[in-house]
């Protein structure tokens, strides 16, 4: 946690204050410090501060409303001893800008940028997020299923499109920067944050010397090999993080970990990436853990070619494990709901539903009452619910007797249900009834009697 002097305002992780010898505090929402914005405070006429949310080493996140909108907005404000920094100030500047250019739903948006004059703070507006980071549950959560993380990464990989095709290099894709929200009933929202690294490569800001040759920057962990030595960097960097963050929700690990920053760097850049997995039987797709491989190879182009390229990649890896479970008979015949007094279903005539069927499927039998079954959950959903997916082969028994995959049966019946023809001229094999035995027994006797009266008259 972050201590900081509530007599001069240094930042520091130690219990007394380097400057002045001061014993520092934890800082909480209720904490007082140098450079801390008023509560109510009209920030630039506009933005009325609330409350302070969250810290960082940039500065400090706090909560405000438009006074005329009524918006709630998230306002950051750079730390008062970095604002005198000119080198801090132009950091947080392209921040400001990097993120401005970004319109893309799973990146933050930038509202708005500038100095108060009320209070000399350097602040940015920027749209106020409700959830977690993705930091935060890998605490909590180390290991996520493979369906989590493709929802997350393919999120991910769609904010990095939209910046690689602008120019911009994150430089710093990791846990931290990944924010998850529930947005309108969908879990996992992602948002990416924190361009303060980001770098220009190409276009309009092509000439941003802020970070110069052979300067490294960036978070260890989940750095590059090129950006590890400080040479020239492009896409290809933000595949390689994402493939550390893909590594990680997968095993729970880190691939390279060492006690100094020295030693994790030089493991990014000279030793092979350790397997992720030991056994098969990791309930890991195998097409997964390839493409998690794939992005972090030292060799930028034998990495995926885009972001595009990645996120098209990870669909098809979820996709193709899913298609094999596929099941073509079921050992018992399953009684059809509604219809107890009927004889059920041959099993010849049920198969599975396909995966992407709109509605749920219809189970039914003759002289039944139609009734629908509860519908499967959403592929995705479901997936998510579960810590791990199930990955028995076609003939597995449990994939036979699993009720959520019974549920989603669709039953067919081939019946002819055409009425028999009144007009077919072929009656020496249709049976006679009773009452027609009558009838012609009837017919025959009214005709003697009447050739009898006709031979005595």
């Amino acid at each position: 946690m972050w201590r900081i002097c509530t007599q001069c305002g240094t930042r520091t992780n130690d219990m007394a204050c380097p400057g002045d010898a001061q014993m520092t505090e934890v800082i909480t929402a209720e904490t007082r410090f140098p450079g801390r914005l008023p509560h109510k405070h009209l920030l630039r006429g506009q933005y009325r501060v609330d409350t302070l949310i969250g810290v960082g080493g940039m500065g400090a996140v706090y909560r405000a409303e438009h006074h005329l909108t009524r918006q709630m907005v998230a306002i950051k404000v750079l730390w008062r001893d970095l604002a005198s920094n000119p080198a801090e100030v132009k950091r947080f500047t392209r921040e400001a800008r990097a993120a401005s250019v970004l319109t893309h739903p799973n990146t933050v948006r930038v509202y708005d940028f500038g100095r108060d004059r009320d209070t000399n703070a350097i602040y940015m507006v920027m749209e106020l997020l409700e959830g977690v980071k993705l930091s935060d549950v890998l605490r909590k959560t180390p290991v996520l299923s493979p369906a989590r993380v493709v929802h997350i990464g393919t999120q991910c990989c769609k904010a990095l499109e939209e910046a690689h095709s602008k120019g911009l290099v994150h430089r710093d894709l990791k846990p931290d920067n990944i924010f998850l929200q529930e947005v309108a009933g969908e879990s996992d929202y992602v948002k990416v944050l924190d361009f303060g690294l980001a770098k220009f490569v190409k276009g309009d800001f092509e000439r941003d010397t802020l970070t110069k040759s052979g300067y490294v920057v960036g978070s260890p962990e989940y750095m590059a090999p090129e950006q590890a030595i400080g040479s020239a960097i492009g896409p290809a960097v933000d595949i390689y993080s994402l493939g550390i963050v893909l590594y990680e929700c997968l095993t729970g690990d880190l691939p390279f970990d060492a006690e100094t920053t020295a030693q994790v760097l030089r493991k990014h850049i000279m030793e092979d990436v350790p397997r992720m997995f030991d056994s098969p039987n990791s309930g890991v797709p195998e097409a997964l853990e390839k493409l998690v491989m794939q992005c972090l190879q030292k060799d930028p182009k034998a990495r995926p070619a885009s972001a595009e390229s990645l996120r098209i990649q990870l669909l098809k890896a979820y996709d193709r494990r899913r298609q094999r479970r596929r099941v073509d008979t079921m050992d018992e015949d399953v009684p059809m709901v509604g219809a107890e007094d009927t004889e059920p279903i041959p099993k010849r005539a049920i198969q599975f539903a396909n995966d992407d069927a709109p509605t749920a499927p219809l189970v039914m039998a003759p002289g039944a009452v139609a009734t629908r079954v509860d519908a499967a959950p959403d592929d995705e959903e479901e997936a998510f619910d579960n810590d791990t997916i199930d990955d028995d082969d076609e003939d597995s028994e449990a994939d036979r007797t699993d009720p959520e995959l019974r549920a989603r049966l669709r039953v067919s019946t081939e019946r002819d249900l055409d009425p028999p023809d009144m007009h077919d001229d072929d009656d020496e094999d249709r049976p006679v009834s009773g009452w027609m035995l009558i009838a012609i027994c009837a017919a025959m006797a009214l005709g003697m009697a009447v050739v009898a009266l006709f031979m005595k008259g």
